[in-house]
């Protein structure tokens, strides 16, 4: 028995048992992916034990020290009952939607945690993969909105790999005092107050209109004594309650919340509020990334490049959304992503997008698109060359005369017509959907 099947052969056992007796019954998937069952009541001895027998012979080593957890048994049975982790099992292993699951893991648990309360005109910048040129792409976005008289605010939360800093503030000296990473870690203990977050931009050039570019890096200004690293280890954490704060739980998502409303709020207090905030996310299955898409973000720019790894990728990612989460949250999620095509090959242009369409729809059919059987009034779901659809790339071309270059660092970049022509479908398309009154 391996990790894939033992949790299917454990929530297989649980509908068993939900259908048989009438009652609810939770699945609880510890951090070695060992599966405990909660059921409501106890049964009698004997259905107990013929209980737990099946699942150690179901599912071990993948099997719970308590393989039976009685709820009406425990002290605090809220705790698992209202856990912000238990999700619904998939249909396919509880037809009945008796069963539950609850994942105790450390990555990616922020993915399922979606909400619905989000700023429209918030946009996360995300790439499967690393080294698509999504700081880039962000540095372009931010300087065409200002050049079109909007506040722009661009956040750094690649924490671990800072980029789009660097192009903002070329030097060092120009970057706020402090980063994301100093909130996060003094929120944690109340002392956030009078961290200086955000700077604005002089490397995006200077604008006719009242366009501006305020930026917060990931760890502000160097200074003596500030230690990256130290910070970063601390920095995902999800902190307990803490009486002594008067504080609830607080995970990294309402941390990583509070951090960005900050930086907002302190544009505001400085200049005006920010008509669009550009989160500049890391790459990979990570809880920044979840962070910046499901609680943050109105929109997602889901940057990619047509290759067997990407489609494997967000394959994965989607039907994660697809299996654990609630019809309608799944829904609201897939409406607020576009994918890009990024680094789309000059040569033989359109054959390329095609071919990425074609992939992109067969992703988002297979995972996040209504079933092609359903209702067609009801169906949500696009023709491969449907350029309406998220599944439809917006474009940046790929140009081998700005390799090497770095925006807001090398002149020639600002300067080389290459630049209009790489980027102009990309800021063009995306400011207008940032914009599009559904947005506003």
């Amino acid at each position: 028995m391996r990790f894939d099947e033992a949790v299917k052969a454990a929530l297989s056992i649980a509908e068993e048992y939900a259908v048989e007796h009438q009652q609810s019954v939770i699945a609880i998937r510890d951090l070695l992916g060992r599966t405990a069952l909660a059921i409501e009541q106890a049964p009698d001895p004997e259905t107990l034990t013929r209980l737990q027998e099946r699942l150690h012979s179901g599912c071990s080593p993948f099997v719970g020290g308590q393989p039976v957890i009685v709820l009406d048994e425990m002290f605090a049975p809220e705790l698992i009952i209202d856990s912000p982790d238990r999700r619904p099992a998939p249909l396919t292993s509880s037809p009945s939607g008796r069963v539950s699951l609850i994942e105790r893991g450390f990555v990616g648990s922020e993915w399922l945690n979606a909400k619905t309360d989000v700023k429209s005109r918030r946009v996360s910048l995300y790439g499967f993969k690393g080294g698509v040129g999504r700081s880039s792409a962000t540095f372009a976005l931010a300087q065409h909105m200002a050049r079109r008289g909007l506040a722009v605010l661009v956040i750094d939360l690649d924490l671990e790999s800072a980029g789009i800093s660097t192009m903002l503030a070329p030097d060092s000296e120009d970057e706020p005092t402090h980063g994301i990473l100093d909130h996060l870690v003094e929120y944690g203990v109340g002392n956030a107050e009078g961290l200086d977050l955000v700077a604005q931009s002089r490397s995006v050039g200077q604008f006719t209109g009242n366009g501006e570019v305020w930026f917060s890096s990931v760890a502000g200004r160097p200074r003596e004594g500030a230690s990256y690293l130290d910070k970063l280890s601390r920095a995902y954490v999800d902190l307990p309650a803490n009486p002594l704060l008067n504080r609830s739980a607080l995970p990294f998502g309402r941390r990583l919340e509070a951090a960005v409303s900050e930086c907002e709020a302190q544009v505001a207090s400085r200049s005006r509020t920010p008509d669009v905030v550009l989160l500049d996310s890391r790459s990979g299955i990570h809880d920044v990334a979840a962070v910046a898409i499901t609680q943050l973000s109105g929109l997602s720019l889901l940057f990619a490049t047509d290759n067997p790894q990407t489609w494997q990728g967000y394959t994965e990612l989607f039907s994660r959304w697809q299996n654990r989460l609630d019809p309608s949250m799944r829904n609201v999620l897939r409406d607020r992503i576009q994918m890009v095509s990024a680094m789309t090959p000059q040569r033989n242009r359109s054959e390329y997008i095609e071919a990425f369409a074609d992939r992109s729809q067969s992703c988002f059919a297979a995972t996040i698109y209504d079933d092609a059987e359903a209702d067609a009034k009801d169906a949500f779901n696009f023709a491969p060359q449907d350029v309406l659809a998220p599944h439809y790339p917006i474009s940046i071309n790929h140009s081998v005369d700005l390799i090497g270059l770095v925006p807001g660092v090398d002149a020639e970049w600002a300067e080389n017509d290459a630049t209009t022509v790489a980027y102009s479908e990309f800021v063009t398309r995306s400011t207008d959907l940032i914009l599009e009154p559904s947005n506003a």
